[in-house]
C-alpha cells in the first residue's frame, strides 16, 4: 500500500521551531518496506498536499491541532482514501475522533500498527485500535529515514522514557497513561544518539522529549553518565523536585546538559496544591533556581495560569518573578481545560467552560483566548494578562537584559539568542489562531 503520514499543524500555519514527529519515526520502524511504499508530510514546514494517491492516510494530533487534523481527515475521506487518526486527542476523545476517521488508534501504536495495516489489506479493518497500558518500548526502531530532505529544526528528538509517574489535574499525559511509564535501555539510546549526530548534518542539540526523564532516577543517572562520554549538548524536561539531588544536577551538567523545561506552572501554592502538582508541594523555588544557574543550566519556566486563586494580580506578579530570575525562556500557558483531563471534569461540573453549550471545544478553543471564566477574574482580564506576559517578556529589551544574568543564558550565548528571537516569532506568528 501506498501510505502518507500526516503531521497537521494548529491552524495549517508553518513554525519556526518544527522538530521531527518521533510518532512516525516509529511508525515507520514497524513498517514492512517491502510491502508498503511511505511517506511524510508536516504542516508545520511545507505544504501539506490536498490530492495524495495513496491508500492509506495516518493523521497524528495533539487537540491543539484537531481542527486542521480533521480538514485533512474530511478532504482524503471524501477522495475515497482510507483515514485513521492516533495521537493524544484520539486517546483522550476516542468518539469524538471517530466521527472523522475510518479508524481511530487509541494509545501507544507499536502493539496495533501492523495489526492493522494486514486487517486494511484483508478488508476487515477495525473501527477502532486499543493499547490502554504503555507496551515495552526497549527495542522499539526510530526509522529517521523518514524525515530525509525536511527541514526540521537542529534540536533533535530523543525518547529516552514514555509517561510520568505524577498526576496533575490539567496535564493530558497523566490522563492517558495513569501514572504509568516505560524507559528504554540505555545503550540503545545511546547508540540513536551516535547514530543521530553520524547522519543529520542539520542536529545540534538532542532534546530528550520524555514528559519526565526522572521517572526511572536509577536509569536517568546511567543515562547521564554515557552521555558525559559522548561531549554532546542536549535538553530535557521534568519537575523540580529533581533539584533537591544537587549531584544529580551537577552531573547532568557535566555530561552535556545546557537546558531543562522545568514545571513551575504557578507560584500560589493553593494553586499547585489545586493542581494536585504533587512535585512542587514543598518548593523553595529560589534555591532550585540557584542550583541550575550554578551549574550554567537554561530554565525554561513553564506556568499554567488561570487556576482558582489566581487574579488579575498574579501575572505582574509572575511576569516580575520569571524577569528577575532572567529564564531563558518562559511559557506563559492559560490553563486550557482539554477534554479527557480531570481538570476539564472539574469545570464541567461547575458549568464554567464556554464550549459546553455552544457545540464543543473547537468553537471557542482560540491561540492567546480564553475558554473558560477563571474564579477571580473576568474573560477579558485573563486574556489580556497572558497576552502581556508573553508580549512582555520578549520584548527586544528584555531578550538582551535576560542574556546578561552571569550564568547560564551568557554561556550559552548563541543558543539563548537563537531560541529567543525563534520563540519570539512564534508568539506572535500564532496569536489568535483557530485550534
Amino acid at each position: 500500500m501506498k501510505i502518507a503520514f500526516l503531521r497537521p499543524n494548529m491552524g495549517g500555519k508553518r513554525s519556526n521551531d518544527a522538530i521531527e514527529p518521533l510518532a512516525f519515526a516509529v511508525l515507520s520502524g514497524l513498517t514492512d518496506k517491502t510491502r508498503h511504499e511511505l511517506m511524510l508530510f508536516d504542516d508545520r514546514i511545507e505544504d501539506i498536499p490536498m490530492d495524495l494517491e495513496v491508500d492509506l492516510v495516518v493523521i497524528s494530533t495533539f487537540t491543539m491541532t484537531a481542527r486542521r487534523a480533521y480538514e485533512l481527515a474530511k478532504n482524503y475521506r471524501e477522495r475515497g482514501v482510507y483515514v485513521m487518526i492516533g495521537g493524544y486527542h484520539a486517546s483522550l476523545m476516542p468518539d469524538e475522533v471517530q466521527e472523522h476517521a475510518d479508524t481511530v488508534c487509541v494509545g501507544s501504536g507499536e502493539v496495533t500498527w501492523n495489526e492493522f495495516l494486514n486487517d486494511l489489506e484483508n478488508g476487515v479493518p477495525k473501527k477502532r485500535y486499543e493499547c490502554r497500558k504503555l507496551p515495552d518500548i526497549n527495542n522499539v526502531v526510530y526509522d529517521r529515514s523518514i524525515y530525509k530532505g525536511k527541514k526540521y529544526s537542529f534540536v533533535v528528538p530523543v525518547q529516552f522514557g514514555r509517561g510520568c509517574m505524577h498526576q496533575c489535574e490539567f496535564c493530558t499525559i497523566g490522563a492517558v497513561h495513569k501514572g504509568d511509564f516505560q524507559h528504554r535501555d540505555v545503550e540503545n539510546v545511546i547508540n540513536e544518539v551516535k547514530e543521530i549526530f553520524r547522519t543529520n548534518k542539520r542536529a545540534k542539540i538532542v532534546y530528550f522529549v520524555d514528559d519526565n526523564i526522572f521517572a526511572n532516577k536509577k536509569k536517568a543517572l546511567q543515562l547521564f553518565e554515557e552521555l558525559k562520554k559522548l561531549k554532546i549538548k542536549w535538553a530535557c524536561q521534568g519537575s523540580i523536585d529533581i533539584a533537591r539531588d544537587e549531584k544529580l544536577i551537577k552531573l547532568m551538567s557535566e555530561a552535556g546538559c545546557i537546558e531543562m523545561l522545568l514545571g513551575f506552572e504557578n507560584i500560589n501554592i493553593k494553586n499547585i496544591k489545586k493542581m494536585k502538582k504533587v512535585a512542587n508541594y514543598e518548593f523553595d523555588y529560589e534555591k532550585i533556581i540557584n542550583i541550575y544557574k550554578k551549574y550554567r543550566i537554561l530554565v525554561h519556566a513553564s506556568y499554567v495560569i488561570g487556576y482558582d486563586y489566581d487574579d488579575k494580580n498574579c501575572f505582574d506578579e509572575i511576569l516580575e518573578f520569571s524577569k528577575k530570575h532572567k529564564f531563558f525562556l518562559a511559557g506563559f500557558n492559560p490553563a486550557l481545560p482539554i477534554p479527557g483531563t480531570p481538570f476539564y471534569e472539574r469545570l464541567k461540573k461547575r458549568r464554567s467552560v464556554a464550549f459546553m453549550n455552544d457545540g464543543g471545544w473547537m468553537r471557542t478553543f482560540v491561540m492567546g483566548k480564553a475558554c473558560f471564566e477563571p474564579y477571580n477574574m473576568t474573560i477579558e482580564e485573563f486574556e489580556a494578562g497572558i497576552l502581556k506576559c508573553k508580549v512582555e517578556y520578549n520584548r527586544h529589551s528584555s531578550i538582551w537584559k535576560r542574556l546578561f544574568d552571569g550564568a547560564a543564558n551568557f554561556k550559552h550565548a548563541l543558543v539563548f539568542l537563537a531560541v529567543n528571537y525563534i520563540n519570539r516569532k512564534e508568539v506572535y506568528n500564532k496569536k489568535g489562531i483557530k485550534l
